[in-house]
């Protein structure tokens, strides 16, 4: 099945789903996915990963994890779509949330467990 993007937003922005951070060379913003797979939209899930500036980049700890991130030069909405369409395409003819986040991991997480049927 294909997977659909339903919306994109951040608590971090305002408005989440179409603001900008206060300085666009100098950001580190979670976003929250929306994600369905195609003609399923009642049960979307949603997925996660940051937005950040290779400036900011720099200012996050060494010698630790990191969460997933999407480095870009400036900020810009039409490029961060841009490179989340593909990654999704990454994830068509997945057939379940599973092997969605097992073939997207490194570049976003899930928000919750709750889609993944443990026994």
């Amino acid at each position: 099945m294909n997977v659909e993007l339903l919306g994109i937003s951040s608590d971090q922005l305002e408005p989440v789903d179409s603001g900008y951070p206060e300085n666009f060379e100098n950001f580190d913003i979670l976003f929250e996915l929306d994600l369905c797979f195609e003609n399923h939209q009642a049960d979307s899930v949603h997925f996660e990963f940051y937005v950040a500036s290779p400036k900011a980049m720099s200012c996050r700890p060494i010698n630790c994890f990191s969460p997933p991130t999407l480095v870009i030069e400036e900020f810009d909405w039409d490029i961060i779509k841009s490179q989340v369409s593909k990654l999704l395409n990454h994830a068509n003819a997945s057939k379940s949330w599973v092997e969605v986040a097992t073939r997207l991991s490194g570049q976003i997480r899930p928000v919750s467990l709750s889609c993944f049927p443990w026994s």
